[in-house]
């Protein structure tokens, strides 16, 4: 029998942290039996919560969301997965009617299997807990298992990258082979950064668009080979895998000198990176400003640096 039990509860993990991650336990759902004749949308405390602060993490297919439902244990176990179910769904209806791709969800339901113990009934139960993490356009689907939380930090380390292994070539190949549309001069670099708290990197691949001038004798703009590492800190912490989208790429070189600044986006909330950075020996004088993407190419890796 359908019963009201007061307003949408919400609680946050703040242990859960990071730019782009969230875990809450949305609650105190109401008892529902289930009637077909009457449609009863979320409490009005849960819609403001997934608009506010779900809802964001996930537009522009920015993140992946995993969700599990759960019901108390008064019922029969049958009725109790029903319950469950029926709350993720509407968790789920919500976020795809306010723009959220399928793809980005993963729904679970799990009745009144991890259930409080100390009584019949307990408000947290009758829930539904949610994970948000980030992710790039090209992943795939989340895995139905939700992932540890990503390793964050504010000290990182950038080189330019000549020298790949066979197996990093492999995955750089599509980047190698990018059409781009007309333009003077193209731009095609490999970068990686290295998240020196955690000790993990991940490889990039910059491909943009710009101009460059030069002597009529050398080509635009300037060749550079392997460079050194330069240090750089993030306003707040973020995930050595959540750099990108949109960079810059300046620099001018004049026999074995050049001088760099390259602009890197990162998440919402946290100011673009911009930095001058040494890049290694140059070939050539000249100068070239392009700008493209900053597109990750691998997953994060051990890494202690070379």
């Amino acid at each position: 029998m359908f019963r009201p039990t007061g307003p949408g509860k919400v609680e946050i993990d703040p242990m859960f942290s990071g730019s782009g991650m969230l875990k809450a336990l949305l609650y105190n759902f109401d008892f529902d039996d289930f009637d077909k004749r009457k449609f009863r949308p979320l409490k009005t405390e849960h819609q403001k919560f997934l608009a506010e602060r779900v809802v964001p993490l996930l537009e522009h297919n920015h993140g992946f969301v995993w969700m599990t439902g759960s019901a108390s244990r008064i019922g029969t176990n049958d009725w109790n997965m029903e319950t469950s179910m029926v709350r993720v769904g509407t968790v789920q209806a919500y976020l795809l009617d306010h723009g959220v791709e399928g793809s980005q969800i993963e729904p679970n339901a799990i009745g009144e299997e991890e259930a409080q113990t100390h009584a019949l009934d307990d408000e947290r139960d009758r829930a539904v807990r949610l994970w948000v993490m980030p992710k790039l356009r090209t992943d795939p689907r989340p895995p139905k298992k939700v992932p540890p939380r990503p390793k964050i930090s504010q000290k990182f380390r950038i080189a330019m990258v000549t020298a790949i292994s066979a197996a990093h070539a492999s995955r750089l190949a599509k980047f190698m082979r990018l059409k781009l549309g007309g333009g003077p001069l193209v731009d095609f670099a490999v970068f990686t950064v290295w998240d020196t708290t955690n000790n993990i990197a991940c490889m990039y691949a910059y491909v943009g668009l710009g101009l460059g001038v030069g002597l009529p004798s050398l080509p635009s703009g300037s060749v550079t080979t392997h460079g050194p590492w330069n240090d750089f800190t993030t306003e707040k912490p973020m995930a050595v895998g959540q750099f990108g989208r949109w960079s810059r790429f300046t620099t001018a070189g004049v026999g074995s000198h050049s001088v760099n600044w390259i602009t890197i986006e990162t998440p919402r909330g946290i100011d673009n990176v911009y930095e001058r950075i040494d890049t290694g020996v140059t070939y050539g004088v000249g100068m070239s400003s392009s700008i493209g993407d900053f597109i990750r190419a691998t997953q994060p890796e051990r890494f202690s640096g070379p």
